[in-house]
């Protein structure tokens, strides 16, 4: 009777494959018995090795390319055996790999959790007790023994050849007894060129379909500013109510992915299919990828029209389900348009955050953010003698210097310096919401603002909680400024107001599923120098970085980086 199949699925593309699959023949071979058998599935192999294993007592099937799914279903047809085990034709086992699994399965258990380790030793899991989980960046089906009985067959989809293992591993009933081996029995081999996990990281395979209710899509999303602040107010406050993925097509600072996977699913768009209820469109000049398939199609508007023709003039395409500005005065300055559409004002922080400094500006440094008037309202203050230090949060750099302003580079928690200041400063041309001057106000720290329409609708009152900066700045009364700073007024955040508002563009559901946050980070050494697209920049040998745990292990088995 037959107590255990091995099953290898293999693809051989060239002759260095080929000794890979020849190394762990000749390492299972004197393991076996007559209660194990060997089945090796050639899934359509450039290089044939069949003749050369004819002597050997190895089960092969022959049979046309159809991927690793499709190669392990045959190899579940053909075994005979009360238990299964899968191996790659480019891994090892230890010497006792048959020994440990036939003495684990002796209890009878549903599924066997087996220890490994990568073979440059720089990965592996220890199983140390029946309940230990495995890493779910690991979930493959190499580390397990499964019952037969247990699978009741199912096969794995045959139309996936991206996270098949995983998919495998959820369609199968819960284990009521399982057990492990300790000791590291598999070897995995990292960063084989042409391997399976290879060919998958090189987009050889087909992705499957991505499933969501909600897609926030952006295409470019920078450290800080209106858009990346919604993005996050907006999943923090909804992940509440609804299954959400932020996608984005060329870049996103690193810093906002990381906030960001805390409360939803953060996906760089690589074309494989996505499919969601709703897609909510976030800036007015992206294209929304034709990869991403949706019921419903939500535009935004973060932006007033910013001149009547010309290079910065809006015209909004209507291939929308729904049009949503962010402010009465955003709507109103593209009113030429003839748009229907609603208002729903952006989220906010509801958190207090820590304190900071005395006066604080964030914003970027160009024209329409009012740059020139920074600096004459710095001169201002300095001409009357008034001392200030101002803080300048920005990407871009100061093009003047001015004793007492200071440029600082841009921070996610910039709430924390609001709320120490005397004067949060937003001096621009035209805002559609102001996220700056909104925080300031719910902080209870009065601002200096233009004279921009918004300012009604974000609570500002003149006197009361801040002055009014002429947009001719040489006329502004900065002793007043000094003297007379607003303190004691009210502090009201609409969120639940949104939220409702929210609620009824999207539908009145629940999340359909249980987001887990992507909290482990893990602290990398780079080995190599290499272009890392998700932290948007050139990284040089030596580095020292912290990174999401499923990239540090990409680079890691592809040789460009090392656990500290």
């Amino acid at each position: 009777m037959i107590k255990l199949s091995i099953i290898i699925p293999a693809y051989i593309q060239d002759v260095r494959l080929s000794d890979y699959l020849a190394k762990l023949v000749e390492c299972l071979l004197p393991q076996k018995t007559k209660e194990v058998e060997i089945i090796i599935v050639d899934d359509g192999s450039k290089v044939k090795f069949k003749d050369a294993m004819a002597d050997l007592d190895i089960k092969i099937i022959e049979k046309e390319n159809g991927g690793v799914s499709s190669a392990r279903n045959a190899g579940l047809k053909a075994a005979k055996g009360e238990y299964i085990v899968f191996v790659d034709a480019d891994d090892l086992v230890s010497d006792d790999y048959v020994n440990q699994i036939m003495a684990a399965v002796e209890s009878k258990p549903d599924t066997v959790y087996l220890s490994w380790k990568s073979i440059c030793g720089r990965l592996g899991k220890i199983i140390q007790s029946e309940s230990d989980e495995f890493n779910p960046a690991n979930r493959c089906v190499w580390n397990r023994v499964f019952s037969k009985e247990y699978i009741r067959g199912i096969k794995f989809d045959e139309s996936m050849q991206v996270a098949e293992d995983d998919d495998f591993l959820r369609r199968l009933p819960e284990a009521k007894h399982k057990t492990y081996v300790p000791k590291p029995i598999y070897y995995y081999r990292a960063g084989v060129k042409g391997g399976l996990t290879d060919r998958k990281l090189n987009g050889e395979f087909q992705a499957p379909d991505v499933k969501t209710q909600v897609v926030v899509y952006c295409g470019n999303a920078q450290t800080i500013g209106g858009v990346e602040t919604f993005i996050y107010e907006f999943c923090k406050e909804m992940c509440k109510y609804y299954d959400i993925m932020v996608l984005y097509s060329e870049h996103m600072d690193a810093r906002q992915i990381m906030r960001l996977a805390m409360h939803v699913q953060v996906m760089r768009n690589q074309g494989k299919v996505i499919q969601c209820d709703t897609l909510i469109n976030i800036r007015l000049t992206d294209d929304v990828p034709g990869n991403v398939r949706y019921g419903k199609r939500i535009q935004m508007s973060h932006t007033c029209q910013l001149a009547p023709s010309g290079k910065w003039h809006w015209t909004i395409k209507k291939n929308y389900d729904e049009l949503i500005f962010v402010s009465q005065a955003a709507g109103d300055s593209f009113a030429d348009q003839g748009l229907t559409y609603q208002v729903i004002p952006n989220l906010t922080e509801r958190e207090k955050p820590k304190k900071a400094l005395l006066l604080v500006s964030a914003c970027r440094l160009t024209w329409e953010k009012g740059e020139e008037r920074m600096y004459q309202l710095a001169e201002l203050f300095r001409n009357a003698n008034i001392p200030f230090t101002w803080l300048v949060f920005s990407g871009q750099t100061l093009k003047k210097t001015i004793p007492g302003v200071v440029h600082c580079q841009p921070t996610l928690d910039v709430r924390s310096y609001f709320e120490k200041a005397d004067y949060v400063v937003q001096l621009s041309d035209i805002e559609s919401f102001c996220y700056t001057i909104a925080e300031a106000l719910e902080l209870g720290t009065p601002v200096l603002t233009t004279p921009i329409a918004v300012l009604p609708e974000i609570g500002f009152q003149e006197g009361v909680n801040g002055w009014i900066v002429p947009f001719n700045v040489k006329d502004a009364d900065v002793t007043k400024y000094y003297e007379q700073i607003p303190e004691s007024f009210e502090k009201p955040n609409r969120n639940d107001e949104i939220v409702k508002k929210w609620r009824k563009v999207l539908g009145n559901t629940k999340p359909s599923k249980k987001y887990v946050p992507d909290t482990e980070f893990v602290k990398v050494v780079v080995t190599e120098n290499y272009g890392d697209l998700e932290l948007g920049r050139n990284m040089t040998k030596g580095e020292v970085v912290t990174m999401r745990a499923e990239r540090a292990i990409m680079l890691i088995n592809r040789g460009y980086a090392e656990k500290v």
